[in-house]
């Protein structure tokens, strides 16, 4: 699924959509013990619209955030396409549309046979009907338009609610709340879609994870529930990235060539921002990176073989391997670098003794929340009149 279908799919994501419709609803509530204490499947416009809204704001969060890095595309191997296997339950669900209570049954059974999470949550699984439009060579819409039917399922984590203060209208007091109530999240933990998007047609040969966490995604729905293979994590490819400059630059590798690096990454990422996949950076990409930052061209000749014996044959996705600011870091003091800003920190040896040098533009700066302006040792002196002046 690339970044247009994606992006098109959550700018429609609305009742209010004269090209989407979300059809049934799937909720349930699952105990810390994995238990479906409560299930209901229902035509989702039957429900008041205040629930409407809130279940619609739940779902359309499963969709957000970067793809690449906090919503992957997964496939499924041979074995889930099996009698039983996570394919197999998922493609059933979606032709039951949510209206089979035994499809409906084995789907949530799947979950709370391999799901692992420590409390309770509820799921909710919606069955929507989006249109898909196709172009002509002329750019100009056809009438060639077909109904792209899937699944979209959430995982929202509860929490008891009990001991606040309310304030009592009937009553007109505040009090102590007396009753117990379970709030279910309106941000989901997890969720997945079912079937992808391949060049604008279903695939039922993938599923899109969201996590809300993409350092640290849910491992046991991503290989348990849904049977895929868990590729690197966002956190997993920095980390693997940094191994892999450290075997190739050595000791060439200073503050210079990381903020360079970093600099040409997110120039990568601005140039294919608006093509249809994610950028990438593989080892031919990465030798030309580290080229254009100053490594050695002794060091370049080992970029490939460190980079297939680290990372392998897939490429890394380009914005898992930036970082927002450069932080410098020593065990007592830590300095922090915006993007745009690199170039006024530079180390230096002064007086025998290694150092950060910042560059000030500007005098005046803050200190623990205070103004204050940083003055030179000698300035004050300078701007004091001299002994003997002119009377």
């Amino acid at each position: 699924m690339n970044k247009k279908e994606l992006s098109d799919l959550k700018k429609n994501f609305s009742d209010k959509c004269g090209f989407f419709t979300f059809n049934h609803i799937l909720r349930a509530f699952i105990d810390a013990d994995k238990n479906v204490k409560y299930s209901d499947h229902r035509l989702f416009g039957l429900l008041p619209p205040d629930e409407q809204e809130l279940l619609m704001l739940s779902l359309k969060k499963g969709l957000s955030g970067t793809l690449g890095k906090n919503i992957v595309e997964y496939s499924f191997p041979k074995e889930a396409y099996g009698e039983g296997g996570s394919q197999k339950i998922l493609f059933d669900t979606l032709r039951g549309k949510l209206e089979v209570e035994e499809r409906n049954r084995k789907f949530l059974n799947n979950i709370t046979a391999h799901i692992d999470y420590v409390s309770t949550f509820a799921v909710i699984c919606a069955h929507c009907t989006y249109t898909l439009f196709r172009k002509n060579r002329n750019d100009e819409l056809t009438e060639d338009n077909s109904d792209y039917n899937f699944i979209l399922t959430v995982f929202c984590p509860v929490e008891m609610a009990e001991d606040t203060l309310i304030f009592d209208d009937e009553a007109n007091d505040i009090r102590k709340k007396s009753k117990k109530d379970r709030v279910i999240s309106l941000s989901p933990d997890d969720g997945f879609l079912f079937p992808v998007l391949t060049g604008n047609e279903p695939d039922v040969n993938g599923v899109l994870c969201y996590s809300s966490k993409p350092a640290n995604p849910n491992r046991s729905l991503i290989e348990d529930v849904l049977g895929c293979e868990l590729t690197y994590t966002a956190k997993g490819q920095k980390e693997v990235f940094g191994k892999v400059l450290g075997e190739i630059v050595g000791e060439e590798l200073d503050y210079t060539i990381i903020t360079k690096v970093n600099e040409k990454i997110n120039e990568e990422i601005k140039e294919h921002r608006f093509d249809e996949k994610p950028a990438v950076i593989d080892d031919i990409k990465l030798r030309d990176i580290l080229y254009d930052s100053g490594v050695s061209r002794e060091r370049l000749q080992d970029v490939k073989t460190a980079f297939n014996n680290t990372v392998g044959d897939k490429p890394l996705t380009a914005v898992n391997l930036i970082s927002p600011k450069t932080v410098i870091s020593t065990p007592d003091i830590t300095v922090n670098i915006s993007k745009d800003a690199t170039d006024k920190v530079r180390p230096s040896l002064i007086g025998g003794k290694r150092c950060l040098v910042i560059d000030l533009d500007d005098p005046n700066v803050v200190i623990n929340g205070l103004p204050t302006t940083i003055t030179m040792a000698g300035e004050e002196d300078e701007e004091k009149e001299p002994v003997g002046a002119a009377e």
